[in-house]
């Protein structure tokens, strides 16, 4: 046998090679959960903001749909680069990972992704006249319509109740506390995470298209869903943590610990901000919603929000593979 060959055998060529396998099927999951995490619940809250707080243009309502659409192509994409590095990790064919029981979780993602992209790429979706003051629409004439969803909606919102019930089957739901108590704590996590995210990104939104025009009725609706949303984030977020941890030192003494302290601390930034708008500025448009300076400041306010939620978001992915021991 020649030097070449012996040295192409060795057992340190085969570790490195499996290392940078398990590398690249690492951050292909981490990369593909953040994709459909992101997806799932940001087309689970634009849902919420369209049905529950929503009244303006019929313009306004189209592009939400669309951006429920890209949620939902998202997370799609996101459940097939997961499924690309649970086939790297396990050296799986595409269709052993499909069926494997490591890529179930992702599997459904992939279905979620499709039933939303299906269910709502029809962007004409019906809206009604809600009778409501016109200056909260296009200042078309046209007065503001609520989007009511078509009967092919139906496989949007299957795909999203698809997609956040995903999240049993991976991370710690699977492996610490009691399994049934775990994932429906998990459920009501990621669905009020959700509803608070899409509906910040559907402000953020609706800021943009009406150019300077107050979005004061639409903050004054949201304010109350979005703090019942914090409500119950926290009261859950909290559950969970005491079923995955041994004990308190496990939150500063391991991997997964201190990124949820990154997360919290996250959280927390995120809720003064809310705070602010809902104390600050919210009182002050309800007696007058043309009051531009405080219009501008919850612009401001609901885009910081944003950018700290996908911050959330992305600590997320890590935290649902970190090491707890």
């Amino acid at each position: 046998m020649s030097v070449r060959a012996i040295i192409a055998s060795t057992p340190l060529d085969d570790f490195l090679n499996d290392t940078r396998s398990t590398d690249t099927g690492e951050l292909l999951q981490r990369l593909g959960l953040f994709g459909s995490l992101f997806g799932v619940t940001l087309a689970l809250g634009l849902l919420v903001f369209l049905v529950v707080v929503h009244r303006g243009s019929r313009a306004e309502v189209a592009v939400l749909l669309r951006l429920v659409a890209v949620a939902g192509g998202a997370t799609l994409l996101g459940a097939a680069v997961e499924l690309a590095g649970v086939a790297s990790l396990g050296d799986l064919s595409w269709s052993e990972a499909l069926t494997d029981d490591t890529g179930s979780a992702a599997m459904m993602r992939l279905l979620a992704g499709l039933l939303v992209v299906l269910g709502l790429f029809d962007h004409s979706a019906p809206a009604d006249d809600t009778g409501t003051d016109q200056s909260d629409g296009d200042g078309d004439g046209d007065g503001d319509v609520r989007w009511v969803p078509a009967s092919a909606s139906a496989f949007g919102f299957v795909g999203v109740a698809l997609g956040v019930l995903s999240f049993w089957f991976d991370g710690h739901t699977v492996t610490r506390g009691p399994r049934v108590i775990h994932a429906v704590v998990d459920l009501v996590h990621v669905t009020a995470g959700g509803v608070w995210f899409g509906g910040i990104v559907g402000l953020c939104a609706v800021a943009v298209l009406r150019r300077g025009r107050t979005v004061a009725p639409l903050l004054l609706r949201f304010s109350p869903v979005a703090s019942a949303a914090l409500v119950l984030v926290a009261l859950a977020g909290a559950l969970m943590t005491l079923m995955v941890i041994d004990g308190f030192d496990d939150l500063t003494g391991t991997e997964w610990g201190r990124l949820l302290l990154i997360k919290v601390a996250a959280v927390g930034a995120t809720a003064l901000v809310g705070a602010y708008n809902h104390f600050v500025v919210v009182p002050v448009l309800d007696a007058s919603p043309a009051n531009g300076d405080m219009g501008a400041r919850a612009r401001v306010a609901v885009v910081v929000e944003a950018a700290l939620l996908a911050f959330v978001v992305a600590v997320t992915v890590f935290l649902t593979g970190a090491s707890i021991s």
